[in-house]
């Protein structure tokens, strides 16, 4: 099974990260977080590694973008 997964989404705040995750999964959508668990090693320190990253299935980004566009904009 070859599923591409694509990120829609970085950040360090874990209050954005719980949020975009309720968003997701209210819709139905697949995701994976990558280097979620990082900060908990590091006392919350992600800057080492950049962010923490929610990736959806490709067939999904635009529809995972759409819903969180608000949140994607307010971190910037």
């Amino acid at each position: 099974m070859n599923e591409s997964y694509i990120t829609v989404m970085a950040t360090t705040d874990l209050g954005d990260l719980a949020i975009a995750k309720s968003i997701l999964t209210d819709a139905n959508i697949e995701f994976v977080v990558q280097n979620e668990n990082f900060g908990s090693i590091y006392n919350g320190f992600y800057s080492l590694t950049g962010f923490i990253e929610i990736q959806v299935h490709q067939d999904q980004l635009e529809i995972a973008r759409k819903l969180l566009e608000k949140l994607i904009k307010d971190i910037k």
